[in-house]
């Protein structure tokens, strides 16, 4: 197995297994004792693991020898290709699950007695008796799909004939057989995800058939084990139809108790991404030399990455489960698309945080999609676009709930949001006696929203949904809380409105300063060069968003337009230069994110990444030149200018620049910097 592996279909033969990537949570560890067997059916929504735990299981059983498998050939049955229902058939499967349990117990009756060879001398229907001699059919799954051929009145006789000629057979198998069956959610999928579409094109559909023949599946699992220890039945099933088990039989809790319902801790998801980065070579670490010590240190580059807003210092993997549904599929999205950047691309703090919220991006697209048939017709992607901020009160959560609801019946878009785990809201840790966030994990709860919102004084947006809702919604971006990281069990800081009043934007940062100028003050010669400097950005600034003058001899500029800002820079630095003593400036340009304030209706700057990453650069800059970054480059070259950037070296010969300030904690921070000439 590779790295990053998110398809356990890649698994093809028990060779391509790598027992090293599956995680053993004692739950795991149990289902797969080879003395154990009393759990049977691998429950969790998509993105959890389902086959690759169930092939694990199949390893082991042909591996030890202690029973026959079907599948012959490969790991698990699983139906291919499209069935297409008539009404007549609709009506049928969509009844209840017990049509479904009666064509399960033929397929497999069918596939195990032809397996051990015991099928002679059986006097059934015509069309079952057709079936039972095709010996091109060997699996369950080629009985099964067979079987959804036959009309009702020819399921209900073969349903007959299984009862009084087949079940008596099975009863009297000797011969221990394990059967694994798999992605039958899948190859009903069109039930729950084209609804809308034409039944020309589809077929008859209905939700209900992908719901039943999982659950059918899982009644007849269990059922078998009652009828012949011997014959052991392992399936997958999507934890959404499993839900509804309680509504369908008085069973619920027996088959409840043989089912394995998978679920990880953030510790779990932890070793699991090390369990990547450890089949990774040595040349794509960040840090070689922590590859032993701490893998993902050595994979990340760092242990730590800084919050753009509240400047706090985050576990870099906590970073990335942030950006997660918890499950192992989104790590492994994530671990993919940043094992593509080069490990110098990986080191600069920016582009790893970008490659984490890109990833993020695509888990929320295809969760969305996944979720959307089991939650109506709310239309979640449009109401998201509507959303003010990722932090809501709860009377903006009231507001937008009426105005989505006018003139119809109620929509509880909301409550559809926190069930899926996409909404969080704020709560009492009673054990750490404080304020925490709260999200649902998927499957947690059932998708069908039922009206009801835990009651809170705030509601999160999971981080996942924002560059989803900031491309629709660019005010989206722009509520920021400077206060507190929205993350699964974080602790949550009230705090003043006024506080939160900041917005973000993608602006063009100017630093600069006077070069030597503590000599000038130190002859007195210092004044001149203040008043000329003090003039000259006063002219040349007329445009500018904001101008900070910071000390007397060095100022920040902060502009939406990049040639008028290093047109502004040259000028400045020209002006300044005419002064006694010919001061020269060192300036910095950078493009990126700045936070805004507001002070008696007048911006100022708040922060942000772009004001400190020109700071930072700022100090490197040879006097009388100005710098820019890769970011201030790419955005010059969007608009005419007769501006030239030309690359400068490292210090080590390389084409970056570590500029983090030198002996404290900050983390790396590697920029690509060009001396900007006309």
């Amino acid at each position: 197995m590779r790295a990053w592996t998110v398809d356990a279909d890649d698994i093809r033969v028990a060779e391509d297994f790598d027992e090293s990537l599956l995680h053993r949570t004692p739950e795991i560890d149990s289902f797969l004792s080879p003395d154990r067997d009393d759990k049977f059916i691998v429950i969790a929504t998509k993105g959890f693991g389902k086959t690759l735990l169930l092939k694990a299981k199949r390893i082991l059983y042909q591996g030890g020898g202690r029973a026959g498998c079907l599948p012959v050939g490969n790991l698990l049955d699983k139906p291919i290709g499209d069935k297409i229902f008539s009404r007549e058939a609709l009506a049928f499967f969509a009844a209840s699950p017990l049509p479904w349990s009666k064509l399960w117990l033929t397929a497999i009756a069918v596939a195990t007695l032809k397996h051990v060879g015991a099928l002679d001398g059986l006097k059934v229907s015509p069309r079952l008796a057709s079936l039972i001699d095709d010996n091109r059919l060997g699996g369950v799954i080629d009985h099964f799909v067979r079987l959804l051929d036959f009309t009702p009145s020819e399921l209900q006789r073969s349903a007959t004939d299984t009862d009084g000629h087949l079940v008596p057979r099975l009863r009297a198998v000797k011969a221990p057989l394990a059967i694994f069956i798999d992605g039958i959610d899948e190859y009903f999928n069109k039930h729950v995800e084209d609804r809308g579409v034409s039944p020309s094109v589809t077929g008859e559909l209905s939700p209900n058939v992908w719901h039943f023949a999982q659950l059918g599946l899982v009644e007849v699992a269990y059922q078998l084990r009652r009828i012949n220890h011997h014959l052991k039945v392992f399936a997958a099933i999507r934890k959404e139809a499993y839900a509804r088990l309680p509504q369908r039989t008085a069973m619920s809790q027996q088959y409840r108790g043989s089912a394995i319902d998978i679920a990880y801790s953030l510790e779990s998801l932890r070793e699991i991404f090390v369990n990547n980065v450890r089949l990774l070579k040595a040349d794509r670490m960040v840090r070689p030399d922590r590859l032993r010590a701490d893998p993902l240190e050595a994979f990340l580059g760092r242990a730590h990455v800084t919050h753009t807003y509240t400047r706090e210092d985050e576990d870099a993997f906590e970073y990335v489960c942030r950006h997660t549904l918890l499950r192992p599929r989104d790590l492994m999205t994530i671990g993919e698309r940043l094992g593509a950047l080069r490990p110098e691309e990986r080191r600069d703090e920016y582009r790893l945080k970008e490659g984490v919220n890109q990833a993020a991006t695509e888990i929320a697209h295809e969760y969305l999609a996944e979720i959307a048939p089991h939650t109506g017709d709310l239309d979640l992607e449009g109401f998201l676009r509507r959303l003010p901020g990722h932090i809501l009160t709860r009377g903006e959560v009231e507001r937008l709930f009426a105005e989505h609801s006018a003139g119809a019946d109620p929509k509880h878009v909301f409550c559809a949001l926190f069930r899926a785990g996409l909404l969080g809201y704020v709560h009492h840790d009673q054990i750490r006696g404080e304020s925490a966030q709260r999200f649902l994990r998927p499957g947690e709860a059932t998708l069908e929203p039922d009206g009801v919102l835990p009651r809170a004084t705030h509601y999160l947006v999971h981080p996942v949904l924002s560059d989803v809702i900031g491309r629709v919604n660019p005010d989206y971006l722009q509520r920021i809380d400077r206060v507190n990281v929205v993350g699964y069990g974080r602790p949550w800081h009230e705090t003043g409105s006024d506080d939160r009043a900041v917005r973000v934007e993608m602006l063009c940062v100017l630093k600069a300063d006077v070069y030597g100028f503590g000599s000038l003050m130190r002859a007195g010669t210092d004044a001149p060069v203040r008043k000329a400097l003090e003039d000259a950005v006063k002219r040349w600034c007329q445009g500018a968003m904001i101008v900070e003058s910071r000390g007397g001899d060095a100022f920040v500029i902060v502009h939406d337009d990049p040639v008028a800002l290093a047109q502004a820079a040259r000028q400045i630095m020209d002006e300044v230069y005419q002064a006694p003593g010919q001061p020269r400036l060192r300036i910095a340009l950078h493009h990126g994110e700045v936070q805004l304030g507001e002070r008696d209706l007048v911006p100022v700057i708040d922060g942000g990444d772009a004001i400190l990453c020109a700071a930072r650069v700022e100090p490197h800059v040879d006097p009388g030149q100005i710098w820019a970054t890769e970011d201030f480059r790419r955005e010059l070259a969007r608009k005419p200018s007769l501006w030239r950037a030309t690359p400068i070296a490292g210090p080590d010969g390389g084409d970056s620049f570590n500029v983090k300030k030198a002996g404290g904690p900050e983390p790396d921070l590697w920029v690509r910097l060009y001396r900007l000439e006309l």
